[in-house]
Order: C-alpha cells, then sequence, then structure tokens
C-alpha cells in the first residue's frame, strides 16, 4: 500500500533542500542576481531571458518574482521589463523537471545523496560564520536533501503502484487533474515540488501523461499565488505585475488544456518517445515557451493597460516604502530615498504654508485630482500626517535592519532617518511660533520686522526646492548631482547664518522691551532651526548610498557646530 508518510517525508525533504538550495545561491552572489537584474533588463527580449536564467540558476520563481515586484515598487524597473522578466520565470522553472528526469530517476539518488548530504552537512555546520564557503556548502547539502527526498517519494509511489489498478482513474476528467495541480502547488508554493509528485506518479504508473500534463498545467497557475501574495502589500505597481502574471498563466494554461492536451498522447506514439518522463517535460517546457511567443508582442501593450485599469489601494501616508519589501536592500534604500524627499517636501510646503507660500509642493508625489467635499487640510491635520509618515518610515527601517545590510547601506539608512527626523522637527518648531508670527505681523511695530524674517524663510526653501528638484532630474537620467549643488548648499548655510544675525540686530537696534522683544527672540531662535534642519536634511538627501561626498561631509559639520 501507498506509505503516506514516507510520501510526505519525501516532499518535506525536497521542498527543505530547495530553500537551502535558494538560500545558499543568495549567500554566493544575491547582490549579483539584484545587479543583474536591474542592469541587464533594458530591453524586453533581455528581460524574457534574464527571468528564465535567474529563474534557473537559483531554482526559485518566487524569489526572482518578488525581487522584481520590489524593484517595480522602488521605481528601479520599468513595469515593460518586468512583465518580461516575469515572462522569463516560467520558462526558467522548466529547468527542474528536465535535471530531475534525465539524472533523478536515471541513477541511484540514495548513492548520489549521501555524499552531497555528509558533505554539505559538515561543511554547513563547520564553516556556518564564514559566509561564503558556508553558503557553498548549504548549497550542497540543499541538493543531497533534494536527492534525497526525491528517492522518498519516488520509493513511496512505487510500493503503491504494483497494488493500483490505474483504470479506477480513467473515469475521471483531465479537468479534476488540472485542479489537483493547482491546489498543490498553491499549497506547496512550489510548481518544481508539484512536478517531482507528478514525476514520480508517471514513473511508477499511477497516473498516465495525459493525467501528468493536466497536473503540470495546473501548477502552472498555482504557482503564481506566491506573487500575488507578495503583492497583497505593495501598492499599484506590484499589483499590476501581480496580475499580469496571473493573466499570462492563466491564458497559457488554458490554451496547453483546450489546444495541446489532446494531443499530448498521439504526439507520443507518433514521436516514438518511450520514456514518458521525457514525454510530460517536453510538453510543459513547449506549452511554457509557446506562452512566451504569444504574449511577447503583447508586452508593449500591457503595460499602459495595467497602468490604466489596475489601481492600488491606499490605506498609508507612505508613497514608496509601501510598495518595497524591507529585506531587498537594494529596492529599500531606494524607496526609502524617494520617501525621504517626500517627507522633505511636506516639511518644507507646511513651513512655506506659514508664510503664504507654496515651495516644496514639486517634491511631493503626484496625485490623481479627486472632488472634496470637505476643505483641505490645515496646518495641525497636515502636521500629524507627517508625524504618521515619520512612524511608517521608522517602522520599516526597524524592518530593514532585522535583514542584513552591507556598511554602506546601514550608513545611508542612518543619514536618511536623521533627515526625517530633521525635516519634522523644522515642522515642530513652526508650529510652536505660528501664533506669535500672527501677532508680530499685526503689530504696526514688528510687522516690518517680521516681513523681512518671512521673506528670507521662502528665499531659503525655494533654493533647496530647486535643488532638491535637481536631484530629481539628475537621478532621471541616472547621474550623480554636480558640485555646484555642495557648493550651493554651504553658500545658502552661509547666507541664512548671516540674514539671523543681521535680524538679531535690527532687533536691538528697535529697542523692544519686555514680551514683543521675548517674542521675537523666540521666533528667530526657533526658525534658525527649522531652516538648520531643513538644510541638512537636503544634505542627506543629495548623495546616494555609498558615494560620499566631502564637500558635503564639511558642510554638515559647518551646519551642525552653528546649529
Amino acid at each position: 500500500m501507498l506509505d503516506g508518510w514516507q510520501l510526505i517525508a519525501g516532499l518535506g525533504l525536497f521542498l527543505l533542500g530547495m530553500d537551502h538550495i535558494e538560500r545558499g545561491l543568495k549567500g554566493l552572489g544575491n547582490d549579483v542576481l539584484v545587479r543583474v537584474l536591474r542592469g541587464s533588463t533594458g530591453r524586453a527580449w533581455t528581460a524574457v531571458m534574464v527571468g528564465a536564467a535567474a529563474t534557473a540558476l537559483m531554482q526559485s520563481s518566487s524569489l526572482v518574482g518578488l525581487l522584481v515586484l520590489a524593484f517595480v515598487g522602488a521605481g528601479i524597473m520599468p513595469m515593460k521589463n518586468a512583465l518580461g522578466v516575469v515572462v522569463g520565470t516560467h520558462v526558467g522553472t522548466t529547468i527542474t523537471g528536465w535535471i530531475v528526469a534525465t539524472i533523478g530517476f536515471k541513477l541511484d539518488m540514495g548513492a548520489l545523496a549521501l555524499p552531497l548530504l555528509g558533505i554539505g552537512g559538515l561543511g554547513a555546520a563547520m564553516l556556518a560564520e564564514h559566509r561564503r564557503p558556508g553558503a557553498g556548502a548549504r548549497l550542497v547539502l540543499g541538493f543531497g536533501l533534494l536527492l534525497f527526498g526525491l528517492g522518498f517519494m519516488k520509493d513511496g509511489v512505487d510500493g503503491f503502484a504494483g497494488q493500483f489498478d490505474i483504470s479506477e482513474l480513467a473515469d475521471y476528467p483531465t479537468a479534476i487533474f488540472a485542479l489537483v495541480g493547482l491546489v498543490l502547488a498553491t499549497l506547496l508554493q512550489s510548481s518544481s515540488a508539484t512536478m517531482m509528485i507528478s514525476l514520480s506518479a508517471l514513473h511508477a504508473g499511477v497516473i498516465t501523461l495525459p493525467m501528468g500534463a493536466a497536473i503540470t498545467i495546473g501548477a502552472h497557475i498555482g504557482t503564481t499565488s506566491t506573487m500575488a501574495l507578495g503583492a497583497l502589500r505593495g501598492d499599484a505597481a506590484s499589483r499590476r505585475v501581480a496580475v499580469f502574471n496571473v493573466i499570462y498563466s492563466a491564458a497559457t494554461a488554458l490554451v496547453a488544456f483546450v489546444v495541446l492536451l489532446p494531443f499530448v498522447a498521439p504526439v507520443q506514439a507518433w514521436l516514438g518517445i518511450s520514456d514518458p518522463l521525457y514525454s510530460l517535460v517536453a510538453f510543459h517546457t513547449f506549452f511554457t515557451l509557446m506562452g512566451v511567443l504569444l504574449f511577447y508582442p503583447l508586452l508593449g501593450y500591457a503595460a499602459p493597460l495595467l497602468e490604466k485599469y489596475v489601481a492600488g489601494r491606499r490605506n498609508q501616508i507612505s508613497e514608496f516604502i509601501s510598495k518595497v519589501p524591507p529585506s531587498v536592500s537594494e529596492a529599500a534604500i531606494t524607496g526609502l530615498e524617494k520617501e525621504t524627499l517626500h517627507v522633505l517636501g511636506r516639511a518644507m510646503q507646511l513651513t512655506a504654508s506659514v508664510f503664504g507660500g507654496r515651495t516644496g509642493q514639486a517634491l511631493r508625489p503626484v496625485r490623481i485630482a479627486r472632488r472634496r467635499l470637505a476643505g483641505s487640510p490645515g496646518f495641525l491635520d497636515e502636521y500629524q500626517a507627517l508625524k504618521s509618515l515619520e512612524g511608517e518610515i521608522l517602522a520599516f527601517v526597524t524592518a530593514m535592519q532585522t535583514s542584513e545590510m552591507s556598511p554602506e547601506h546601514a550608513e545611508r539608512v542612518g543619514a536618511l532617518t536623521a533627515a526625517t527626523r530633521d525635516a519634522v522637527y523644522a515642522c515642530k518648531a513652526v508650529k510652536d511660533v505660528r501664533s506669535n508670527l500672527d501677532d508680530m505681523r499685526l503689530r504696526t511695530t514688528s510687522s516690518a520686522w517680521a516681513s523681512d524674517l518671512s521673506a528670507h524663510v521662502l528665499s531659503v526653501l525655494n533654493t533647496l526646492e530647486v535643488l532638491l528638484v535637481s536631484k530629481l532630474d539628475a537621478d532621471a537620467v541616472d547621474t550623480q548631482p554636480s558640485g555646484v549643488s555642495a557648493q550651493t548648499l554651504a553658500a545658502l548655510h552661509e547666507r541664512h547664518a548671516e540674514t539671523m544675525q543681521q535680524l538679531l540686530i535690527q532687533l536691538q537696534r528697535r529697542g523692544w522691551q519686555g514680551l514683543l522683544h521675548s517674542t521675537a527672540l523666540n521666533v528667530i531662535r526657533e526658525l534658525d532651526m527649522t531652516l538648520v534642519g531643513l538644510i541638512r536634511a537636503a544634505e542627506a538627501c543629495m548623495h546616494r548610498a555609498g558615494e560620499p561626498d566631502p564637500e558635503l561631509e564639511v558642510m554638515s559639520e559647518e551646519v551642525d557646530t552653528a546649529g
């Protein structure tokens, strides 16, 4: 009879082996995969090839798919190229079936697995503290577990095959087997594991080739569940990629089921293929490549259609970090940089609103205008939203710090977190003196002085906005901001210090006494903290991770001293 525990143990070992292989490859060169995905997907056809190669190497379409979601959410990868990578991942998954069909069932898997388990297990235990050697040992251990688990599954099904009459399944429609494949791939989160179960059953004679082909078709759809779950946290861009993946997989599976499946057995007989395992993996590869050929011409049209009809759910204030997973440091850093600019734009706009300006709007993401019955949010509402955004950023940074980061990325995260804090503190300082400013504007004796102070604040904010917008333009064409920006920031800080000194001298000359004098000193002190904080936050946003600018570092020390 069927040894259920042996089959389950084999499946568990197989999945554990796949996990070790994925972890080992990530330890050996996940940064290489990230760079390839970023830099080698400029065209749709190269994106398809990179997706196929990356999935074949990493043995995980789920990992590649989640990286794609992260890069699209962070704005690193255009939508069209991401769709090409997603299509390619399905081609890469067919490699596992070929390896198992040509090697796994032809050789003694126990004899192959034991040396791999011994070498890999000892290496993983003894070299755990060494990153790359430990990752290599984990990779070897993963292959050993994979083969050992495959042997367990094969033996578990073989024991059942001799007592099972396959004619009992003949009356079941092939759609039932497709549903079985879909459920298995969804539950196991692995089309490869589902393929191994199908190959084991086919090798033992428990199912026929059409039944195995139907299971493979169902698994082609079920494997999209991983990316769909990954997109639940993301915003519109991530959802669009996930929706395309489901549509592509479902359409390809439907064509394969209706057009190709009825001819699987006749074609096998016509070609004279005696081994059904080869026929099954060849069928899997053929209908996957057919899907690529059908959808490749549509990639250019799919992106704008998805952007038009698939929207993201908005339940967070953040515009960028909500789209990327904190565990993918490359995408997370990019999202955090953009979110910090968003914070700075909000802070500048909030500060400018106290003085009748609108500076900072250009740094905020463009939102689709909607009709509102209520009026625009007031200062305190915007300030609370900014505080909430700061909380989301701090939670995101905390999640990033639980993952492994390079020293350069860790330093960049610290700088961006400090920039967010400076921007929020700047707005708090303005909030504390709003009523004082209104009072001074209404007094005849102090209105001119308050007007000079307001003009200076708006001038500094306008200069910062121009510099930061130039940074956005430089990033759009992948160039570094010039040294002119650093010099301008340094000059701006110097001008601010001189102007504040002049305003203090004017304050002394006017001879104000009592409450008015005390109020003016408090206003000028708080606004000095506001502008110094915004300048310091802008400084942190002006360069990228791992690329320090000595001029900016010197200016930062000067600002800290002045503050």
